[in-house]
């Protein structure tokens, strides 16, 4: 059986073996797990060149895998177009072929701290995860978004702010609708995932990887 094809076995086994609203986190974690495998396996079948790497982002690279969530990925390479071209489509049309939604892209470690000029470019790589491939240029990435972050203090800070304050005035509370948006609305999981990034600046990042692990 193919890598993909056990991962659709899999969680289908998973979805019916609890019934929706039960062991949400523990059920996140496990199918991320069984995205990791499967994944971890495409990328050695694929032939990765030297020096490219595949990361998981956003919800997924926190281990959090909702039931429908998207396979948020991000394959970074040292600019070997023709080679991290084939690369791409090795790994990802077996999943799209499968039906699972990717949101993908493909990067050198320069690309990835341009575009981390967005807030939300900048918080989907404070909580990437390294799946497969060579460590270093995602560590690279890694400690140059945490060097980045850490530097503007104050002023990322601010932007979080600036961000949950925006959210809440366009979703409302999620304590107090009938019908909440439980992810974009005051007090839903992106103001929980907030502070996980602030303890970035606050407490450091040797916090925020131990609540990841608890999690």
């Amino acid at each position: 059986m193919s890598p993909v094809a056990a991962l659709r076995e899999r969680l289908a086994a998973l979805d019916a073996a609890y019934t929706p609203g039960h062991h949400g986190r523990w059920s996140a974690r496990r199918r991320a797990s069984f995205a990791d495998e499967a994944l971890g396996e495409l990328w050695a079948s694929a032939g990765p060149p030297a020096g490219s790497a595949l990361a998981a982002l956003g919800g997924y690279g926190r281990g959090e895998l909702a039931p429908r969530s998207d396979l948020d990925l991000l394959i970074l390479h040292g600019g070997r177009d023709g080679a991290v071209r084939d690369l791409a489509e090795r790994l990802l049309y077996p999943l799209w072929d499968a039906g699972f939604a990717v949101g993908h892209a493909v990067r050198t470690v320069k690309e990835c701290l341009a575009e981390a000029s967005r807030l939300d470019s900048l918080t989907a790589l404070l909580d990437a995860r390294l799946l497969a491939g060579d460590e270093g240029p995602f560590s690279e990435l890694r400690d140059r978004i945490l060097a980045r972050v850490r530097k503007e203090g104050r002023a990322f800070l601010e932007r979080l702010r600036e961000e949950a304050h925006r959210r809440h005035e366009r979703h409302g509370s999620a304590a107090h609708l009938l019908e909440p948006d439980l992810k974009e609305g005051a007090g839903g999981l992106r103001d929980v995932h907030s502070v996980g990034w602030a303890a970035i600046v606050v407490i450091g990042s040797s916090a925020l990887d131990g609540l990841q692990l608890r999690q």
